[in-house]
């Protein structure tokens, strides 16, 4: 064999043992690596057990209580087993809180469907009272409740207070929280609507002392002429207020929107909202005519469902459709923290309006989202 042929076979020989040495050493590597991870997993404390689904409810806004046969068949086709039934407002009238547009109980509701009553009481009502003021109220708020849900004809498992309070009102809200616990029969739970911007400024605004919150999924984005802007619901406004959610100190439910409504514009400013008009019926009017994706533009100056339009006036409408409370249900599940116990996922609100628009397929999928 000739010295070139030696020289080729010590390249190949010297080729080969390089190539064997390198995938040791990556072999090496990798081995580490995968003791690395394993060290790691083995540390890490493992996941809980997933939550269990969801109990089912509605939210029911209106100041009569009857539901038609296509609500009725709505909750029964869902297993809906909640209805939070808006029992009246408290306001701040004459010098004095008052229980405003208590709901009338036209007919009972279906037999086996829990009532939890619940009471709107405005902000304002805080920056006028004190202690004194607060346990009156108390009792009198719980007083109108018991004789509304035993008009029912069963006692109450739970109250929940609605109240948007501010930093300024805390303190006060927080004390008839207090004292209307002291008004409960034991064993009653009392819990609070929270909203997401008492979730990241809880230092602020503090947590409630209640049993339960209820997260108000909704009203997150801005009221605005800008089209873009949605008030009801926006996934990226959401977004800035999720971070902080699974370390909230109380057990969360939640509430998600179906609902949808008309803005009303005069000169690129928010004149109000139109909640009695509903969106699916503006391209029906006479007075209003198409001005853009979403917008109709009023012709002629008229009256809207008791509201004055006027000429040159824009509807923006709003819709929450079952995309959107889609979307709300699997941000929402994706960042509460997971619970032991059934939390309650609740839709705002029960109406024949917004079921034509979100069917029981398209709910049900909402409910199965969310947990």
């Amino acid at each position: 064999m000739n010295r070139g042929a030696h020289r080729a076979i010590g390249s190949r020989v010297v080729a080969r043992t390089m190539i064997v040495r390198r995938l040791a050493r990556a072999s090496a590597a990798l081995l580490a690596l995968l003791v690395v991870v394993a060290c790691r997993d083995a540390a890490r404390p493992p996941p809980g057990p997933p939550s269990p689904p969801a109990q089912r409810a509605f939210y029911y806004w209106r100041t009569t209580l009857a539901l038609s046969p296509a609500e009725t068949q709505a909750l029964a086709a869902l297993a809906v087993e909640r209805l939070y039934l808006r029992m009246f407002d408290v306001g701040w009238q004459d010098s004095a809180a008052t229980v405003i547009a208590p709901v009338v109980i036209a007919a009972a509701p279906p037999a086996g469907l829990e009532i939890v009553p619940v009471v709107y009481l405005k902000n304002e009502v805080f920056t006028h009272l004190d202690d004194a003021g607060a346990a009156a109220l108390a009792a009198t708020t719980w007083r109108e409740v018991a004789t509304r849900t035993a008009a029912l004809g069963a006692a109450p498992r739970e109250l929940q207070l609605d109240c948007d309070w501010s930093d300024s009102t805390r303190d006060r809200f927080f004390g008839f929280v207090r004292a209307i616990r002291g008004q409960l029969p034991a064993g009653v739970v009392l819990s609070a609507t929270i909203r997401l911007h008492q979730i990241k400024y809880r230092e602020r605004t503090g947590v409630p002392p209640v049993d339960r919150g209820m997260l108000m999924f909704y009203n997150m984005g801005r009221f605005s002429a800008d089209p873009e802007a949605r008030a009801i619901f926006d996934a990226d406004a959401a977004g800035r207020y999720l971070a902080r959610l699974r370390e909230y100190p109380l057990p969360l439910d939640g509430a998600l929107p179906i609902w949808s409504w008309v803005i009303h514009l005069r000169d690129d400013l928010v004149e109000g909202l139109m909640q009695s008009t509903d969106p699916g019926e503006l391209a029906g009017l006479d007075f209003v005519t198409a001005s853009g994706p979403d917008r109709y533009t009023v012709t002629r100056t008229t009256f809207l469902h008791g509201t004055l339009v006027r000429a040159g006036d824009v509807l923006k409408v709003e819709v929450t459709g079952p995309t959107e409370t889609a979307e709300a249900a699997r941000l929402l599940t994706a960042n509460l923290a997971r619970v032991a116990s059934p939390r309650t996922i609740a839709l705002f609100d029960l109406s024949e309006r917004n079921l034509a628009r979100h069917d029981v397929t398209a709910l049900t999928h909402v409910f199965q989202t969310a947990r």
